[in-house]
C-alpha cells in the first residue's frame, strides 16, 4: 500500500480506498472465488460499481488492476 500511496495524488483517498477494498474483502463471501480473482463476473461487476460510486473511476481502475496489490490483497482477505 505505501507504494499506492506515494505514487498517488492524494495519499489520503488513496489510504481510504484500499482500506474499504480490505475491510469489504476480508468481511465479505464471494461464490464465485475464480470469477472474482480474474476481476470478472457479476459479483466482481457489483462490488467495483459500489467502489465507483464512491470513488474517482480512474483510480478505481488504476488500483483494482494493478496485479501486485490485487493478488496480495486476495491472498490475505480470502485466502485465494
Amino acid at each position: 500500500m505505501r507504494k499506492l500511496q506515494d505514487e498517488s495524488e492524494n495519499k489520503a483517498l488513496t489510504r481510504k480506498f484500499a482500506e474499504r477494498v480490505f475491510h469489504e474483502l476480508k468481511n465479505g463471501r464471494i461464490r464465485e472465488k475464480q470469477k472474482f480473482k480474474n476481476r470478472m463476473g457479476p459479483e466482481f461487476e457489483q462490488w467495483s460499481a459500489s467502489l465507483l460510486a464512491d470513488y474517482p473511476r480512474d483510480m478505481v481502475t488504476e488500483i483494482l488492476n494493478d496485479d501486485e496489490f490485487w493478488e496480495a490483497t486476495l491472498l490475505v482477505t480470502q485466502g485465494i
